[in-house]
């Protein structure tokens, strides 16, 4: 049985890595491939050791490299999980309206592709910030926000989700998009080729079996479906979304 590598975008192993020790497991049992999963305790170490996985559940952002640079191919990507965007505001704000939004200076993560997702839903209530400055990281947006450098922000969110309610009580949630046009996906090294129907059609049926439910509800995975690479390349239509907005 050929040994396999798994890696996965740390911000999904932030909070329970076991998780993924026990989906990992799942592969070597139920995909005849003895799979062993490589936890990256940061995204710098992610994005240098990426290329060298055979299996990675990667971000939209990542996803594109992974195609265009890394020459891997993509097998699924899960039905409840989508990266979306959760609207902030400064507590003192006059108006916790997303209208409100409108010509006002933001904050957000401006390296990620969640971040145009966030550009998107506004533009599409008729509703556009005049800049879009960036910061670090979430916790860094939500902080900024809550003192007043910026009245309102945009954070990831998942981020946002898995914050406690002290830190999320700083700032004033005012929205959220539900847009379900990016994803992340499992992804497979095309030198793999031969397996990836077989991995397809086990993780695509992995809800119908008492212990692939198990695994799944660990990740927080209703179900995987399919989904090919023309589909991840069509992320790369966001990038430009909102250029003149994001600073």
């Amino acid at each position: 049985m050929a040994s396999m590598t798994l890696m996965v975008c740390p911000h999904d192993t932030a909070g329970d890595p076991l998780k993924w020790f026990q989906f990992a497991f799942y592969l070597t049992k139920y995909c005849n491939a003895s799979t062993k999963y490589y936890k990256c305790l940061d995204f710098v170490e992610f994005h240098e050791k990426m290329s060298d996985a055979d299996i990675v559940y990667a971000n939209p952002q990542d996803s594109l490299e992974l195609i265009e640079k890394h020459d891997f191919m993509p097998l699924v990507h899960s039905v409840n999980l989508y990266d979306e965007i959760v609207y902030i505001a400064n507590n003192d704000v006059k108006s916790d309206s997303i209208n409100a939004i409108n010509e006002q200076e933001c904050l957000s993560c401006n390296g990620m592709m969640v971040t145009r997702v966030g550009v998107k839903g506004l533009l599409e209530q008729q509703v556009q910030p005049a800049q879009v400055y960036s910061k670090d990281n979430w916790m860094a947006v939500v902080k900024a926000v809550s003192l007043g450098e910026k009245p309102y922000g945009f954070v990831y969110k998942d981020f946002y989700d898995g914050l406690n309610s002290m830190s999320k009580n700083i700032v004033t949630k005012v929205g959220e998009t539900n847009e379900k046009s990016i994803f992340h996906s499992i992804f497979i090294k095309r030198k793999h080729q031969d397996k990836a129907q077989h991995f397809m059609d086990m993780l695509t049926q992995a809800h119908k079996d008492k212990k692939g439910v198990t695994v799944l509800q660990g990740v927080n995975i209703e179900k995987f479906i399919p989904v090919d690479s023309e589909e991840v390349l069509g992320f790369k239509a966001l990038l430009a979304l909102g250029s003149e907005l994001i600073h």
